[in-house]
């Protein structure tokens, strides 16, 4: 997707980030990343922790209720893809102070 110079996109932790969107405190920490803050660390590291612990008991539950291990394994997909697109959508918000 080619923009112009005025708004430059920004890979930032896998999110293509407009940074004339984000307000002048997030665009500092993105780009001061490497020896600076990181906006999306504590809603990074709240991910990391939902996703092992909705993980492990819908593994848990599943294996109590005696599903298939195809069935396991779809179901852990499924809840990893619906997980990925909800931080997704708050790691944006965030970005963006919207």
């Amino acid at each position: 997707m080619a923009t112009p110079a005025s708004n430059p996109i920004l890979l930032f932790r896998g999110i293509d980030v407009e940074l004339n969107r984000c307000s002048p405190a997030t665009r500092q920490a993105i780009t001061a990343e490497i020896g600076g803050t990181n906006p999306l660390a504590d809603l990074e590291a709240l991910e990391e922790r939902v996703t092992a612990e909705a993980t492990g008991q819908l593994a848990a539950t599943m294996l109590t209720n005696g599903a298939a291990a195809v069935d396991i394994e779809d179901a852990l997909a499924e809840l990893r893809v619906h997980l990925d697109e909800h931080f997704l959508q708050r790691k944006l918000v965030r970005l963006y102070d919207r």
